[in-house]
């Protein structure tokens, strides 16, 4: 589908460990602007989680995303949005599976990875069709894709910063993916001006929302438990920028070109987390 040259253009954007990696993020890229340039889709789909946080707030995403997370934005039936999306995809990337459950539905494309050793890889979309709401409002983000295979630019539907980040919090506490420690700390490193008390508003309303309250104490509790976790601290090192070296949890951690950035560190990470957003929870 894609030659080596296209892969090599592209790996300036996206630094990632292996060249399927970069083509993959390569199609994803694509798959957004051929997306929000449908009316239908750009006016009831907003694009949030990591992909939406590395592709449309920070310079040089820091990790690489598989994924993309879409919300609808009103309750109606799927089938439209899910015709309008494989009419716009389907045509150059093949037939997904299909996968409906409780509040979402998901498509699975595949496709044969440029590689010397014949790889199959996947693009998951994934909309979630039970949070029909926005604590701060819809952002409006150009995204651009610059490449001799692919070239357009779009504008995209998503959260406010503040929010996706509010929505990572919550991943953070429920789930065990390192990943999501990481975004909030990048974050915070690149965007030193967040408003940390709109992401705390905005948090509670989510965890609201899901029937739950949780306390300071227990996210703390949480978090330092995590930091012992193999699974949760072993998450990131397929997913940063190509030779750096992920090391053990008492160094640093390299992210590759936003090296300029303070250093990773997992236990450090989790203290600014503490610090700045958990603390602030009442």
């Amino acid at each position: 589908m894609i030659s080596k040259i296209h892969i090599i253009q592209w790996r300036k954007y996206a630094p990632w460990p292996t060249d399927e990696q970069v083509e993959q993020d390569l199609i994803l890229s694509r798959i957004l602007c051929e997306l929000y340039s449908e009316s239908i889709i750009a006016e009831n789909l907003i694009f949030r989680g990591g992909t939406a946080l590395h592709k449309l707030y920070f310079p040089v995403a820091g990790r690489y995303s598989e994924d993309i997370d879409l919300v609808q934005i009103q309750a109606q039936p799927i089938g439209i949005l899910v015709d309008a999306i494989r009419n716009k995809i389907d045509p150059w990337l093949g037939i997904p599976k299909r996968k409906s459950g409780e509040g979402r539905f998901t498509l699975y494309y595949r496709f044969d990875a440029t590689s010397d050793i014949p790889t199959q890889r996947k693009i998951k979309i994934e909309i979630n069709t039970r949070e029909h709401f926005s604590v701060l409002g819809i952002s409006k983000k150009e995204f651009i894709v610059n490449n001799s295979w692919f070239n357009s630019r779009n504008t995209l539907s998503t959260y406010n910063l503040e929010e996706l980040i509010a929505t990572k919090l919550r991943a953070l506490y429920q789930r065990k993916k390192g990943r999501d420690l990481f975004d909030i700390w990048l974050t915070l490193q690149q965007h030193p001006k967040l408003d940390t008390k709109n992401v705390i508003k905005c948090f509670k309303e989510y965890m609201k929302f899901e029937g739950g309250k949780i306390s300071k104490n227990e996210f703390e509790k949480n978090l330092l438990l995590k930091k012992e976790d193999p699974v949760f601290t072993a998450d990131l090192s397929a997913l940063i920028a190509k030779n750096e070296v992920i090391m053990p949890i008492a160094h640093s951690e390299s992210i590759g070109r936003n090296s300029h950035i303070a250093q990773y560190n997992i236990s450090d990470a989790i203290d600014i987390v503490l610090q700045l957003l958990v603390s602030k929870i009442t």
